[in-house]
């Protein structure tokens, strides 16, 4: 039957966001708000290497990152909208995150910058959200259909 184990694999899921929340928040310093701007843009400046399979065969591994140039601003006007803040709480956030190498300021917004070498501050998140992956992959194999 769909949907019988919905509440129990949403629980998992609402684990997952939780864990990556305080992680992000320990490893790194952020505010939960710093987190979800970094998330939105993180996403949308991506997006096209989870819709294109020679992206995702290229960039989407460990050796190459998704260049820079290929990467889609994401305006301010997006961002607040998306997350509900005010345009200045969000000028504000944004620029320190650019000013702090979270983000990069690009012509008609913000990208979350290739990851790359020392420089990069998402490998430990990403090694962890496929750690919680498994997890959630192993408890939904165990359960009937």
């Amino acid at each position: 039957m769909p949907g019988a184990s919905t509440r129990y694999i949403a629980s998992f899921i609402v684990e997952l966001f939780s864990d990556f929340m305080c992680f992000a928040i320990q490893q790194d310093g952020l505010t939960p708000d710093e987190v979800a701007i970094i998330c939105v843009v993180a996403t949308e400046s991506t997006r096209e290497i989870r819709k294109d399979a020679f992206a995702a065969r290229h960039f989407g591994g460990e050796d190459f990152a998704f260049p820079d140039t290929e990467r889609p601003a994401v305006s301010i006007k997006f961002i607040h909208t998306r997350l509900g803040l005010s345009r200045e709480t969000t000028r504000r956030k944004v620029a320190d995150l650019v000013e702090r190498g979270f983000l990069k300021r690009v012509k008609g917004g913000v990208i979350l910058p290739a990851q790359t070498g020392e420089d990069d501050y998402t490998k430990e998140i990403r090694s962890f959200l496929v750690r919680k992956l498994d997890v959630i992959s192993a408890y939904r194999s165990k359960m009937p259909d």
